[in-house]
């Protein structure tokens, strides 16, 4: 352990420490300068089951409209960053497209968060276009759309300034769960190379063995889940 302590009071590795402190401290500087715009589809279902067995003698509409297989589908639309994405940012609007044989009877804007928060929408074909509109930081609503069809595919754009893309939220906390197993790996795979630098004897072989199931893990998981990771941050 002295040697250890010996080697990380070395001036040079106190300056690496400073530039790895430095470059840290700037990556997270930069996540939280950036915009953030998430969804999430809360639930996707037929209105009625379909293994009833008489659902096919079932006469069914919707505000007076027939209707062969009524479906809900509700989409959490939510700004996750700390900056304001504001109504002038938007190039092009926020549009919920149901991909597949379907046709859209309804859409209703639920759970506002916060209350007075305003939302406009039109329905053009198979797509919900939401109306630009100031989205402040953890700003939220849901959008319900009520169809008839086959289970839909929901893809929601936007061409918004500072916002590469609408990103799923389910994947942004698996990049986030991802990133803190990466550190943890990467600060063990650290220390054993420490342990292998200093304590080679052979009492201390199973550090070597240790070490080289970490790395090669660490390695395997960089080279699987790096720019998935990176894309969801």
């Amino acid at each position: 352990m002295n040697q250890i302590s010996n080697f990380l009071g070395q001036p040079w590795w106190q300056g690496i420490s400073v530039f790895l402190a430095v470059a840290g401290l700037m990556l997270a500087l930069v996540q939280l300068r950036k915009k953030k715009l998430g969804y999430l589809i809360q639930f996707s279902e037929s209105v009625f089951a379909e293994d009833l067995g008489f659902t096919d003698q079932l006469s069914i509409s919707y505000k007076g409209v027939a209707v062969k297989a009524l479906r809900v589908v509700s989409i959490k639309i939510k700004n996750y960053g700390l900056l304001p994405i504001k109504s002038d940012d938007f190039h092009e609007a926020i549009e919920i497209k149901l991909n597949g044989s379907l046709q859209i009877l309804d859409c209703e804007i639920k759970a506002l968060n916060p209350k007075n928060l305003k939302i406009q929408y039109l329905i053009i074909h198979q797509s919900i276009i939401i109306n630009p509109t100031l989205l402040n930081a953890k700003d939220a609503f849901s959008v319900k759309v009520i169809y008839d069809g086959e289970d839909a595919v929901l893809e929601p754009t936007c061409r918004i300034a500072g916002v590469s893309r609408i990103k799923d939220l389910d994947l942004v906390t698996l990049a986030n769960r991802n990133l803190v197993a990466l550190t943890f790996f990467g600060t063990a795979s650290f220390y054993t190379l420490l342990n292998w630098a200093f304590f080679i004897t052979p009492a201390n072989y199973g550090y070597q063995v240790l070490g080289c199931f970490i790395i090669l893990g660490l390695i395997t998981y960089v080279s699987i889940y790096r720019d998935k990771m990176l894309s969801n941050l």
